[in-house]
């Protein structure tokens, strides 16, 4: 009877015994403001602190169970481990945008080239230039827009006022910007005076679409109306003079010299020439106007009339 109690307190004692040693429990942790421990059947994370900053690679990582000295059975509920980060922003310096007029841009004066509503992601490249052949690349074939005695170049947008002589419109003295023209002394107040100065393949090119180089019966027409001519000089060897005393101005291609006229000095060495009608201001010389024979590289005068 004594052997069968004792056996039962023996008994006892190891159920007690494996009672604690099943107890779920986890080992506690030193304090530590950088991770939070919780344990959960269901292997969810515990709610994080309203405070707590994570970043995507410090997400909730999840402990698994293994083997221990207090011999944890493989069905025990999962450890849930989450980790408490602080980054500190104060490390990393970022740029800021610019602000200007509503448009924003990571630098002074983008707002130039950029757009509040779009714009380019790259500001423009200043290395890419024109060619300087011809200095403003006009649309050559542009047709000009006249209202009543304006002309509008549509080329570069210049205006001209027209005169009607004997049924010819003739235009102001030509200012468009071409490869073989300038201003006298190369000074643009002398060009919106007098208009430009162009060799005879410029000048082919100065009038515009339905506008020609006058004939010589359209200069005989006008050749004593004083107050019509412009006396722009003209351009000789790089040098320009006459300015103010003479008018120098292309005729139409078609026209030859005839008896009478003048040949210039530039035209006896055999250097390709052509005709040119020349005025002189009053009070200056002789006071003549005359048809002339002269060299296709000098600069002179256009004017144009309108193509019948």
């Amino acid at each position: 009877m004594k052997h069968f109690i004792s056996l039962l307190g023996i008994v006892g004692v190891i159920s007690v015994f494996y009672a604690c040693s099943g107890d779920d429990a986890p080992d506690p942790i030193s304090p530590d403001n950088s991770a939070v421990v919780t344990s959960s059947s269901s292997q969810e994370a515990a709610p994080q602190p309203a405070s707590a900053e994570k970043t995507p690679d410090s997400s909730a990582e999840t402990a698994t169970p293994s083997s221990s000295s207090k011999g944890k059975k493989e069905s025990d509920s999962s450890v849930v481990m989450t980790t408490q980060v602080t980054i500190d922003t104060g490390a990393t310096e970022f740029d800021l945008p610019y602000s200007s007029d509503g448009v924003f841009c990571w630098e002074a004066g983008c707002e130039k080239w950029a757009s509040s509503a779009s714009g380019p992601d790259i500001p423009p490249d200043d290395s890419i230039s024109l060619s300087s052949d011809v200095p403003n690349k006009p649309n050559l074939d542009a047709p000009p827009v006249i209202e009543g005695l304006v002309m509008t170049d549509m080329r570069d947008s210049q205006k001209y006022n027209l005169r009607d002589i004997n049924g010819t419109i003739w235009t102001q003295n030509m200012n468009i910007s071409l490869t073989g023209s300038n201003c006298y002394k190369g000074d643009n107040n002398n060009c919106k005076q007098y208009g430009r100065l162009y060799t005879l393949s410029a000048a082919q090119e100065a009038c515009p679409a339905g506008w020609k180089l006058p004939s010589r019966a359209d200069f005989d027409a006008a050749r004593n109306l004083t107050d019509f001519w412009k006396y722009g000089g003209r351009g000789k060897d790089g040098n320009e003079d006459f300015m103010g005393d003479m008018g120098f101005y292309w005729l139409d291609t078609s026209e030859e010299a005839q008896e009478g006229d003048k040949i210039s000095d530039s035209c006896n060495n055999g250097s390709s020439c052509a005709m040119i009608f020349v005025v002189d201001a009053p009070g200056y010389g002789d006071e003549e106007t005359k048809f002339q024979y002269d060299s296709q590289a000098k600069g002179f005068s256009v004017r144009c009339v309108q193509a019948k």
